[in-house]
Protein backbone atom coordinates (compact mmCIF):
# COMPACT_ATOMS: atom_id res chain seq x y z
CA UNK A 1 0.00 0.00 0.00
CA UNK A 2 2.83 2.40 0.83
CA UNK A 3 4.55 1.62 -2.49
CA UNK A 4 1.38 2.23 -4.49
CA UNK A 5 0.77 5.47 -2.55
CA UNK A 6 4.29 6.67 -3.35
CA UNK A 7 3.78 5.85 -7.01
CA UNK A 8 0.49 7.73 -7.12
CA UNK A 9 2.07 10.69 -5.32
CA UNK A 10 4.87 10.80 -7.89
CA UNK A 11 2.27 10.61 -10.64
CA UNK A 12 0.08 13.39 -9.18
CA UNK A 13 2.93 15.78 -8.38
CA UNK A 14 5.19 15.32 -11.40
CA UNK A 15 3.43 13.52 -14.26
CA UNK A 16 -0.24 14.52 -14.13
CA UNK A 17 0.28 18.33 -14.41
CA UNK A 18 2.53 17.85 -17.44
CA UNK A 19 0.61 15.12 -19.26
CA UNK A 20 -3.09 15.92 -18.79
CA UNK A 21 -3.23 19.15 -20.82
CA UNK A 22 -1.11 17.60 -23.55
CA UNK A 23 -3.25 14.48 -23.75
CA UNK A 24 -6.24 16.77 -24.08
CA UNK A 25 -4.86 18.98 -26.85
CA UNK A 26 -3.30 16.10 -28.79
CA UNK A 27 -6.60 14.22 -28.73
CA UNK A 28 -8.41 17.39 -29.79
CA UNK A 29 -6.00 17.84 -32.72
CA UNK A 30 -6.50 14.23 -33.71
CA UNK A 31 -10.28 14.60 -33.70
CA UNK A 32 -9.99 17.73 -35.84
CA UNK A 33 -7.66 15.87 -38.26
CA UNK A 34 -5.00 18.59 -37.84
CA UNK A 35 -2.12 16.21 -37.17
CA UNK A 36 -3.02 14.07 -40.17
CA UNK A 37 -3.00 17.13 -42.42
CA UNK A 38 0.39 18.24 -41.08
CA UNK A 39 1.78 14.77 -41.67
CA UNK A 40 1.11 15.11 -45.40
CA UNK A 41 4.11 17.46 -45.55
CA UNK A 42 6.40 14.86 -43.95
CA UNK A 43 5.45 11.71 -45.81
CA UNK A 44 7.92 12.10 -48.70
CA UNK A 45 11.06 12.63 -46.56
CA UNK A 46 9.92 9.83 -44.23
CA UNK A 47 9.54 7.49 -47.19
CA UNK A 48 13.07 8.32 -48.34
CA UNK A 49 14.58 8.01 -44.86
CA UNK A 50 12.78 4.92 -43.61
CA UNK A 51 11.14 3.35 -46.67
CA UNK A 52 7.93 3.64 -44.67
CA UNK A 53 4.35 3.91 -45.99
CA UNK A 54 2.57 7.27 -46.14
CA UNK A 55 0.85 6.74 -42.80
CA UNK A 56 4.27 6.80 -41.12
CA UNK A 57 4.23 10.59 -41.18
CA UNK A 58 1.00 10.74 -39.21
CA UNK A 59 2.15 8.16 -36.65
CA UNK A 60 5.54 9.85 -36.24
CA UNK A 61 3.93 13.25 -35.61
CA UNK A 62 1.42 11.86 -33.12
CA UNK A 63 4.07 9.84 -31.31
CA UNK A 64 6.20 12.95 -30.83
CA UNK A 65 3.16 14.99 -29.75
CA UNK A 66 1.55 12.51 -27.39
CA UNK A 67 4.39 10.24 -26.24
CA UNK A 68 4.24 6.62 -25.06
CA UNK A 69 2.40 4.43 -25.96
CA UNK A 70 0.44 6.25 -28.70
CA UNK A 71 2.95 5.25 -31.41
CA UNK A 72 2.50 1.54 -30.75
CA UNK A 73 -1.27 2.00 -30.51
CA UNK A 74 -1.50 3.70 -33.92
CA UNK A 75 0.81 1.14 -35.56
CA UNK A 76 -1.37 -1.64 -34.14
CA UNK A 77 -4.55 0.08 -35.38
CA UNK A 78 -3.12 0.41 -38.90
CA UNK A 79 -1.94 -3.19 -38.96
CA UNK A 80 -5.21 -4.64 -37.66
CA UNK A 81 -7.22 -2.56 -40.15
CA UNK A 82 -5.10 -3.74 -43.09
CA UNK A 83 -3.63 -0.28 -43.77
CA UNK A 84 -0.07 -1.61 -43.38
CA UNK A 85 1.38 -5.12 -43.47
CA UNK A 86 3.12 -6.81 -40.56
CA UNK A 87 6.55 -6.05 -42.05
CA UNK A 88 5.62 -2.39 -42.57
CA UNK A 89 4.34 -2.23 -39.00
CA UNK A 90 7.68 -3.54 -37.73
CA UNK A 91 9.46 -0.89 -39.79
CA UNK A 92 7.26 1.86 -38.35
CA UNK A 93 7.88 0.74 -34.76
CA UNK A 94 11.59 1.47 -35.10
CA UNK A 95 11.04 5.25 -35.16
CA UNK A 96 7.50 5.94 -33.91
CA UNK A 97 7.88 4.81 -30.29
CA UNK A 98 8.86 7.98 -28.44
CA UNK A 99 8.14 9.97 -25.31
CA UNK A 100 6.35 13.31 -25.45
CA UNK A 101 7.86 16.78 -25.02
CA UNK A 102 5.90 17.65 -21.88
CA UNK A 103 7.19 14.62 -20.00
CA UNK A 104 10.77 15.28 -21.09
CA UNK A 105 10.73 19.08 -20.77
CA UNK A 106 8.16 19.48 -18.01
CA UNK A 107 8.46 16.43 -15.77
CA UNK A 108 12.14 15.55 -16.22
CA UNK A 109 13.78 18.81 -17.31
CA UNK A 110 11.95 21.41 -15.23
CA UNK A 111 10.46 19.46 -12.31
CA UNK A 112 13.11 16.83 -11.61
CA UNK A 113 16.34 18.40 -12.84
CA UNK A 114 15.32 22.04 -12.47
CA UNK A 115 17.19 22.69 -15.70
CA UNK A 116 15.24 23.41 -18.87
CA UNK A 117 18.40 23.29 -21.04
CA UNK A 118 19.02 19.73 -19.88
CA UNK A 119 15.46 18.86 -20.87
CA UNK A 120 16.07 20.26 -24.35
CA UNK A 121 19.23 18.17 -24.74
CA UNK A 122 17.34 15.03 -23.69
CA UNK A 123 14.45 15.80 -26.05
CA UNK A 124 16.71 16.57 -29.02
CA UNK A 125 18.83 13.44 -28.64
CA UNK A 126 15.74 11.32 -27.93
CA UNK A 127 14.06 12.31 -31.20
CA UNK A 128 17.28 12.21 -33.22
CA UNK A 129 17.96 8.75 -31.82
CA UNK A 130 14.52 7.63 -32.99
CA UNK A 131 15.23 8.94 -36.50
CA UNK A 132 18.60 7.17 -36.68
CA UNK A 133 17.01 4.00 -35.32
CA UNK A 134 14.41 4.15 -38.08
CA UNK A 135 17.19 4.39 -40.65
CA UNK A 136 18.95 1.39 -39.10
CA UNK A 137 15.83 -0.77 -39.41
CA UNK A 138 14.66 0.61 -42.76
CA UNK A 139 13.93 -1.73 -45.63
CA UNK A 140 15.84 -1.51 -48.89
CA UNK A 141 12.54 -1.90 -50.72
CA UNK A 142 10.40 1.27 -50.50
CA UNK A 143 6.93 0.70 -49.12
CA UNK A 144 3.94 1.36 -51.37
CA UNK A 145 1.52 4.11 -50.50
CA UNK A 146 -0.77 2.96 -47.75
CA UNK A 147 -4.54 3.00 -47.88
CA UNK A 148 -6.26 6.16 -46.72
CA UNK A 149 -6.39 6.50 -42.97
CA UNK A 150 -9.71 7.95 -41.90
CA UNK A 151 -10.07 9.26 -38.38
CA UNK A 152 -13.28 8.82 -36.48
CA UNK A 153 -15.38 11.96 -36.28
CA UNK A 154 -17.11 12.76 -33.03
CA UNK A 155 -20.38 14.57 -32.41
CA UNK A 156 -18.94 16.19 -29.30
CA UNK A 157 -15.22 16.69 -29.86
CA UNK A 158 -14.57 18.72 -26.71
CA UNK A 159 -16.30 16.26 -24.38
CA UNK A 160 -14.56 13.30 -26.00
CA UNK A 161 -11.17 15.00 -25.71
CA UNK A 162 -11.71 15.62 -21.99
CA UNK A 163 -13.02 12.13 -21.22
CA UNK A 164 -10.43 10.41 -23.38
CA UNK A 165 -7.50 12.37 -21.99
CA UNK A 166 -8.58 11.70 -18.39
CA UNK A 167 -8.93 7.98 -19.08
CA UNK A 168 -5.51 7.86 -20.77
CA UNK A 169 -3.68 9.77 -18.08
CA UNK A 170 -5.28 7.68 -15.31
CA UNK A 171 -4.12 4.54 -17.10
CA UNK A 172 -0.58 5.94 -17.08
CA UNK A 173 -0.95 6.62 -13.35
CA UNK A 174 -2.08 3.05 -12.77
CA UNK A 175 0.96 1.63 -14.56
CA UNK A 176 3.27 3.95 -12.60
CA UNK A 177 1.70 2.88 -9.29
CA UNK A 178 1.83 -0.86 -10.04
CA UNK A 179 5.38 -0.80 -11.37
CA UNK A 180 6.46 1.36 -8.43
CA UNK A 181 5.11 -1.43 -6.23
CA UNK A 182 7.22 -3.93 -8.18
CA UNK A 183 10.28 -1.72 -7.71
CA UNK A 184 9.73 -1.75 -3.92
CA UNK A 185 9.26 -5.52 -4.03
CA UNK A 186 12.53 -5.95 -5.93
CA UNK A 187 14.22 -3.70 -3.38
CA UNK A 188 12.83 -5.76 -0.51
CA UNK A 189 14.28 -8.96 -1.94
CA UNK A 190 17.57 -7.07 -2.57
CA UNK A 191 17.44 -7.63 -6.33
CA UNK A 192 17.86 -3.97 -7.30
CA UNK A 193 20.59 -3.54 -4.70
CA UNK A 194 22.44 -6.62 -5.95
CA UNK A 195 22.38 -5.50 -9.59
CA UNK A 196 23.30 -1.92 -8.63
CA UNK A 197 26.23 -3.10 -6.51
CA UNK A 198 27.43 -5.29 -9.36
CA UNK A 199 27.33 -2.39 -11.82
CA UNK A 200 28.99 -0.04 -9.32
CA UNK A 201 31.89 -2.47 -9.29
CA UNK A 202 32.63 -1.22 -12.82
CA UNK A 203 33.34 2.24 -11.42
CA UNK A 204 29.87 3.72 -11.87
CA UNK A 205 28.48 5.63 -8.85
CA UNK A 206 25.96 3.49 -6.96
CA UNK A 207 23.14 6.07 -7.12
CA UNK A 208 23.44 6.22 -10.91
CA UNK A 209 23.33 2.43 -11.07
CA UNK A 210 20.23 2.35 -8.89
CA UNK A 211 18.55 4.95 -11.09
CA UNK A 212 19.39 3.03 -14.26
CA UNK A 213 18.18 -0.32 -12.91
CA UNK A 214 14.98 1.28 -11.63
CA UNK A 215 14.49 3.14 -14.92
CA UNK A 216 14.59 -0.14 -16.83
CA UNK A 217 11.49 -1.10 -14.85
CA UNK A 218 9.67 2.28 -14.76
CA UNK A 219 11.08 5.43 -16.37
CA UNK A 220 9.41 8.00 -14.10
CA UNK A 221 10.83 6.57 -10.86
CA UNK A 222 14.16 5.86 -12.54
CA UNK A 223 14.35 9.42 -13.88
CA UNK A 224 13.58 10.77 -10.42
CA UNK A 225 16.39 8.74 -8.83
CA UNK A 226 18.89 9.79 -11.49
CA UNK A 227 17.92 13.44 -11.15
CA UNK A 228 18.26 13.22 -7.35
CA UNK A 229 21.62 11.42 -7.46
CA UNK A 230 23.63 14.64 -7.14
CA UNK A 231 25.92 13.70 -10.03
CA UNK A 232 26.86 16.15 -12.81
CA UNK A 233 24.58 16.78 -15.76
CA UNK A 234 27.26 15.33 -18.04
CA UNK A 235 26.71 12.00 -16.28
CA UNK A 236 22.97 12.21 -15.67
CA UNK A 237 21.64 13.51 -19.00
CA UNK A 238 22.94 10.66 -21.24
CA UNK A 239 21.49 8.09 -18.83
CA UNK A 240 18.15 9.88 -18.73
CA UNK A 241 18.09 10.03 -22.53
CA UNK A 242 18.87 6.31 -22.69
CA UNK A 243 16.18 5.09 -20.27
CA UNK A 244 13.57 7.41 -21.77
CA UNK A 245 14.36 6.02 -25.23
CA UNK A 246 14.07 2.46 -23.91
CA UNK A 247 10.81 3.31 -22.18
CA UNK A 248 11.01 0.90 -19.28
CA UNK A 249 9.08 -2.32 -18.75
CA UNK A 250 5.98 -0.35 -17.79
CA UNK A 251 5.75 1.28 -21.24
CA UNK A 252 6.81 -1.98 -22.90
CA UNK A 253 3.88 -3.85 -21.35
CA UNK A 254 1.48 -1.12 -22.50
CA UNK A 255 2.88 -1.17 -26.05
CA UNK A 256 2.93 -4.96 -26.37
CA UNK A 257 -0.67 -5.15 -25.20
CA UNK A 258 -1.61 -3.13 -28.30
CA UNK A 259 0.73 -4.99 -30.66
CA UNK A 260 -0.35 -8.48 -29.63
CA UNK A 261 -2.99 -8.57 -32.37
CA UNK A 262 -0.44 -7.79 -35.10
CA UNK A 263 1.70 -10.88 -34.69
CA UNK A 264 4.77 -8.80 -33.82
CA UNK A 265 6.94 -10.65 -31.35
CA UNK A 266 8.01 -9.05 -28.08
CA UNK A 267 11.63 -9.92 -28.94
CA UNK A 268 11.58 -7.69 -32.02
CA UNK A 269 10.13 -4.78 -30.04
CA UNK A 270 12.85 -5.19 -27.39
CA UNK A 271 15.57 -5.22 -30.05
CA UNK A 272 14.34 -1.97 -31.62
CA UNK A 273 14.07 -0.26 -28.23
CA UNK A 274 17.51 -1.44 -27.10
CA UNK A 275 18.98 -0.17 -30.37
CA UNK A 276 17.27 3.19 -29.90
CA UNK A 277 18.53 3.30 -26.31
CA UNK A 278 22.17 2.73 -27.32
CA UNK A 279 22.04 5.24 -30.20
CA UNK A 280 20.45 7.91 -28.01
CA UNK A 281 22.95 7.36 -25.19
CA UNK A 282 25.85 7.90 -27.61
CA UNK A 283 24.26 11.07 -29.01
CA UNK A 284 23.44 12.48 -25.58
CA UNK A 285 26.97 11.79 -24.32
CA UNK A 286 28.49 13.81 -27.15
CA UNK A 287 26.00 16.67 -26.87
CA UNK A 288 26.34 16.82 -23.06
CA UNK A 289 30.10 17.15 -23.32
CA UNK A 290 29.59 20.13 -25.65
CA UNK A 291 26.79 21.84 -23.71
CA UNK A 292 27.51 21.30 -20.00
Amino acid sequence: MAAVSDGLLLFVMSVLPAMLPFFFFSRLLTSLDVASSLADYTKKPLQKLFGAPDIGGYIFVMSMLSGYPIGAKLVADCCENGIVSKEEAKRLLAFTSTSGPLFVLGTVGSNMLGNYKAGLVILFTHYLGAVINGIIFRSKTPAPSAKAFTLTKYDNILSDAINGSIASVLAVGGYIAIFNMLIVLFKDIKLIGFVSETLSGLGIPYLLCEGMVTGVIEITRGSYLLAASGESLKAIVPLLSAIISFGGLSVTVQSLSFLSGCGIKARYYFVTKLSQCVVTFALATVVSLLVF
